[in-house]
């Protein structure tokens, strides 16, 4: 008798199905597993920040998106997106995922959760996120610690995508540029003063536009004026959101988002002259979060 309560558990346990979302504000990636964080399928949608998106919007996304054929099945769905930082901004996001995943518990959290769960190494650390936003703050294995709240696009977000194309951008209009680095841009970027101003100020997604800038800086980063942007501007970053903590130059400072991996050499750089340690770069958490949700349900035999 008691084999088969065990056996009817352990398949109970083997049932479940999990969804683990990183939100960006330009694309999240969704992850389906099992409780022993075996990957079943991966796909992408927008970002889902609850600052510049609604409830149809969402629903929209999801029921034209690759998980409408798993939606019956999943069980927990743990969401980890920018802007995710109040409950207030959580129920933009939880609200259509209940009347979605009807069948799911739901996990709503903030990006820097996900990083923090991604990049922790048993040891305290400055966790940033560089990615079409920017943010820090220090984890210690149980807390996070924010030294101030994001400020967001228009306001702060030093060293994400969008700042670097508010940057160029100006470069551009402001004719500092040289003749070579106009020619690339006005090949393959957006440079009509007109709908460029359209899409920042009657969009509810300009941090997203001005995000798509960012390879242009990239790709040219080697030019003379365009290393002095990005020396420049990560050193606000790092002014800002690593020197703000206590005993930074003895603490492991990791990163994650797309600008920083295409940035690393810069960031390490920079790390020598501002005295840091660089711990990990990683452009998405996603596989690191399967395994720590994996590792929680072995250990508890439970979906935490």
């Amino acid at each position: 008798m008691y084999k088969i309560h065990y056996l009817r558990d352990k398949l109970k346990i083997l049932q479940f199905m999990i969804l683990i979302a990183d939100s960006g504000s330009t694309k999240c990636s969704w992850a389906i597993c099992n409780q022993e964080g075996v990957k079943l399928k991966e796909c992408n949608t927008i970002g889902f920040n609850p600052y510049f998106i609604n409830k149809e919007t969402i629903l929209k996304e999801l029921k034209n998106s690759e998980l409408e054929k798993y939606k019956k099945e999943i069980t927990h769905v743990f969401f980890y997106g920018a802007g995710c930082s109040t409950k207030q901004k959580n129920k933009i996001i939880e609200i259509p995922f209940k009347e979605y995943f009807y069948k799911a518990d739901i996990n709503i959290n903030h990006d820097l959760d996900a990083a923090c769960y991604a990049m922790y190494n048993n040891k305290p650390n400055i966790t940033c996120i560089l990615g079409t936003g920017s943010n820090s703050c220090m984890f210690d294995g149980k807390n996070i610690i924010e030294n101030a709240p994001s400020l967001g696009f228009i306001m702060g977000d030093e060293a994400s995508g969008n700042y670097f194309g508010k940057k160029i951008l100006s470069l551009y209009f402001n004719k500092l540029l040289p003749k070579e680095l106009c020619e690339k841009f006005e090949k393959k970027y957006e440079h009509n003063i007109d709908n460029i101003n359209d899409n920042v100020y009657k969009s509810s997604r300009a941090n997203v536009f001005l995000a798509t800038y960012f390879p242009f800086v990239s790709d040219n980063k080697n030019h003379p004026i365009i290393k002095n942007l990005i020396i420049n501007t990560l050193e606000d970053f790092i002014n800002v959101h690593i020197k703000c903590f206590e005993n930074y130059n003895n603490t492991e400072v990791n990163f994650i988002g797309s600008v920083s991996y295409f940035l690393q050499d810069e960031i390490k750089e920079l790390s020598i002259k501002h005295n840091f340690k660089v711990g990990k770069i990683l452009k998405n958490p996603i596989n690191k979060l399967i395994d720590y949700h994996s590792k929680k349900l072995m250990k508890n035999n439970q979906v935490l």
